[in-house]
């Protein structure tokens, strides 16, 4: 049986305070923004597949009271505060014993997992009435993405090399993830798409922003496009 690699080694294209930050720019930033416009000062936030810790310190930097989780806990940069290993894709278990929780992040982890579904019910029930939930994911509906369906047969973020070079295993649109959520009984749900493409030539930016139009003017279906952002976040209010 072949193992999955689930933290990408690139090159990440952004870091806090010198901590890679696996994500898109601006997702970590947008994330803080969220939970100090929702949670009161001191709240208590799990960091689900914290990585290097650059979303976790960010967090705690705003005043919140910081707990991390991950798979591998290797490469945890931060000394004064903890990352717990756990195998987040079988249970919620571990945050049961370390929580209760103001709110549960769970930034760029779901497309790693098996049961996605499953996951987000365990996020629910860990969370309970009154907690907030942000998620994140690859937006494989972003007009680059499509592009390079059109032209590769692959969605962005989404290939053979980054299924066991990366983790990412599972596929998921951002209506899937929102029936997902629904079907779980949270309607709540607020959307945001980030870290819009930019092509370093500017021809072929040009290209994709005429590309991006196209789109939205023939496809009827609204959750097919019109959602540029290379990342897909929702905030859920359990």
């Amino acid at each position: 049986m072949q193992t999955v690699k689930h933290k990408g080694s690139g090159n990440p294209q952004e870091n806090y305070k010198g901590i890679p930050v696996h994500a898109i720019p601006g997702v970590h930033q947008t994330i803080g923004e969220v939970l100090l416009k929702c949670l009161s000062p001191g709240s208590r936030v799990a960091d689900l597949g914290a990585g290097d810790g650059a979303l976790s310190l960010r967090l705690r930097d705003l005043g919140f009271e910081v707990v991390a989780f991950d798979l591998d806990t290797s490469g945890w940069r931060l000394k004064d505060l903890p990352c717990y290993q756990a195998d987040l894709g079988r249970d919620l278990s571990i945050l049961d014993a370390k929580g209760p929780f103001a709110a549960i992040c769970a930034v760029e982890i779901i497309e790693h997992l098996e049961n996605p579904r499953n996951f987000l019910r365990e996020m629910i029930r860990v969370g309970g009435p009154g907690s907030l939930l942000v998620i994140t994911t690859p937006n494989p509906l972003d007009t680059f993405s499509c592009i390079t369906m059109f032209t590769r047969g692959i969605f962005n973020w989404f290939s053979r090399e980054l299924y066991l070079g990366g983790g990412h295993i599972s596929i998921l649109p951002y209506w899937l993830l929102d029936e997902h959520l629904k079907f779980l009984g949270a309607y709540k749900l607020e959307w945001h798409f980030l870290g819009p493409f930019q092509h370093p030539v500017s021809w072929k930016q040009w290209v994709y922003r005429s590309v991006a139009l196209l789109r939205r003017r023939l496809v009827k279906d609204r959750a097919c496009c019109g959602h540029e952002g290379q990342t897909a976040m929702v905030v859920v209010r359990v």
